[in-house]
Order: structure tokens, then C-alpha cells, then sequence
């Protein structure tokens, strides 16, 4: 999974056990406390793990929307088990571009935050047309 924009990576909770619920769906549980959470988001460039911390707190985080990129052969079993905890998936219609043919789940979180897991479904990208003029040839 690769972070796109997930602003601060942690995120206070009320309601520790609902929060970890959730995103056991979508990411490795690295550690859980039991007043913490802390799951991969994957590495970057220089090999570093990417991490969501989720703290338990009687002044929660403000609601956000965080987004993840997943690539395109995790997306159908991540769209499977969001919609049924009432995701609701969105995904362009006949793209007209290569490269722009995304899925969006969005995904509300309990205590007010929302989720969107995307993916580009290169079956759906505008196919590449690559023609030589007459005079090119």
C-alpha cells in the first residue's frame, strides 16, 4: 500500500476498538496496546515504514478524510469487505485518457472520519494509440 494523504499519521480515538476493527481490514496490525494501534502503510523510496497510529484519547482528532492507494489486484477483496461495513464505490465511466481510469471506495470510519481507498483499473484506462503520419514514415 503506498500513503497518499494521510495528513498527520495518527489519529486520536475515543473508541480504540472500533478504530482497530476497521482498519484490520485494510492494513498489517504491527502493534496494538491498549491504548494504541499502529499499522503499515507500506515503505518509501529510502525502504522506510510508513505507520497510522491510532491513540485512544478523551480529546479525539478533529474528523478527517484519509486516502490510500492500493494497487490494482488488492482493490476487489478490499471493495468486497468495505462495502459490506457500507462503503460505497465510485469509479469513472469510459475514461478518456490512459492512466485515469480510478475506483474509489469511500469508506465512513467511526467517530466522524472517512476513508477512501483508490486504485487505477488498467482495464478501464483509454487505450494508447500510437499512429505515424505519412510523413513520419
Amino acid at each position: 500500500m503506498q500513503r497518499l494523504s494521510l495528513d498527520k499519521a495518527t489519529l486520536r480515538v475515543r473508541d480504540l476498538d472500533a478504530q482497530i476493527e476497521v482498519f484490520r481490514e485494510l492494513l498489517p496490525l504491527l502493534l496494538a496496546t491498549p491504548t494504541g494501534a499502529l499499522f503499515e502503510l507500506g515503505t518509501d523510496a529510502r525502504g522506510h515504514t510508513q505507520v497510522l497510529m491510532l491513540v485512544q484519547s478523551d480529546s479525539p482528532s478533529s474528523p478527517r478524510r484519509m486516502t490510500l492507494e492500493v494497487p490494482d489486484v488488492d482493490f476487489p477483496a478490499l471493495c468486497r469487505r468495505l462495502t459490506a461495513r457500507g462503503a460505497r464505490l465510485y469509479q469513472s465511466q469510459g475514461s478518456s485518457a490512459p492512466g485515469c481510469a480510478w475506483r474509489v471506495l469511500s469508506c465512513p470510519l467511526p467517530e466522524g472520519h472517512y476513508l477512501q481507498v483508490v486504485a487505477i483499473d488498467p482495464r478501464r484506462c483509454a487505450p494508447v494509440n500510437i499512429t505515424t503520419s505519412a510523413a513520419d514514415a
